[in-house]
């Protein structure tokens, strides 16, 4: 637990705007993601950003034995840390706007549970963009996409950006509880139904519903 957690201070000292925390998520957190039911009964389990891996360790536990997880990472030395206590298949060093490639090396269509860990208050309003757009690409029309997001990040402006590429990306998004428990204090978005990324016109943004209706 010291090792995961000297780990998680070390890469946020190194890049602060990638790593986005100093610690990693609280029991109480990874519990509650890995509490969803829709992660029970998902063929297709994918997580974004694992850093440490507290919340894989839920997530496999959680999951089903048959079902197919995937874990995506960017950091070279949280990457090397994750396959030295897990198996080398879960995980995957690479960037999560990349996804749609990264599953399609792996023969994987869709995900039914897409869970994420990234520092959205940190990007960009573009790399935001890029990455949900990769998201609902790699998400079954059925599926869930899970995250969360620091209480105290509700003041920067990124995170109003944030809320409303959710918004516009899936018809149904909730939020729940915040967890207390958590340094620093967070809850989820729940968000179902994505919102197709359509590729055939270049006069509306690809975040918005233009041609869809929810």
């Amino acid at each position: 637990m010291r090792s995961s957690r000297w780990s998680m201070l070390r890469e946020f000292l190194r890049d602060p705007f990638s790593t986005g925390t100093v610690c990693s998520s609280s029991p109480s957190l990874c519990r509650m993601i890995a509490s969803n039911e829709s992660l029970q009964h998902a063929d297709v389990v994918v997580e974004l950003g694992a850093g440490t891996g507290c919340i894989s360790k839920h997530l496999l536990q959680t999951v089903k034995q048959e079902a197919t997880f995937i874990s995506i990472e960017k950091n070279p030395h949280l990457y090397k840390t994750l396959i030295a206590q897990y198996s080398h298949s879960y995980f995957v060093l690479g960037s999560a706007e990349n996804l749609p490639d990264i599953l399609c090396e792996k023969s994987i269509p869709k995900a039914d549970v897409i869970i994420s860990s990234l520092p959205w208050a940190s990007f960009s309003s573009d790399l935001q963009d890029q990455i949900t757009q990769a998201i609902r690409a790699s998400l079954k029309p059925n599926g869930i996409f899970i995250t969360y997001a620091y209480v105290c990040g509700a003041i920067l402006p990124s995170f109003a950006t944030f809320r409303r590429q959710l918004t516009q990306s899936f018809c149904n998004v909730d939020t729940s509880q915040i967890v207390w428990n958590n340094f620093p204090p967070a809850f989820l978005y729940q968000c179902r139904q994505p919102v197709p990324v359509f590729t055939e016109t270049t006069t509306a943004k690809p975040s918005t519903r233009s041609k869809y209706t929810c």
